[in-house]
């Protein structure tokens, strides 16, 4: 046999290693896009009730804040509508 013989049974010899070594790469790959494509069909389908109940969560707090702070914020306006008036009333310069 002649070199030239030798040199392509080398050549096929290193294309065959290098697609055993670079199958297993291939096959996690592939799997890791199957499981990609699963995910995302199970976050269609669940993301948007996990969006209705992150509002639902956001607007009750919402609400439960405005009715616990509001009785606050009355109170202090009333003081200072008070002040304000106190103040009027005994800082009044004659002419």
């Amino acid at each position: 046999m002649n070199l030239g013989v030798w040199a392509d049974i080398s050549l096929l010899w290193l294309i065959f290693l290098t697609f055993v070594a670079v199958l297993p790469i291939a096959v996690i790959l592939f799997f890791m896009i199957q499981g990609m494509r699963r995910l995302r069909q199970l976050l269609l389908q669940y993301l948007p009730i996990a969006q209705e109940k992150a509002a639902l969560v956001a607007t009750t707090t919402d609400q439960v804040g405005h009715q616990v702070v509001s009785p606050l914020i009355d109170a202090r306006a009333r003081v200072a509508q008070v002040n304000c008036v106190l103040k009027a009333f005994f800082r009044r310069k004659t002419t």
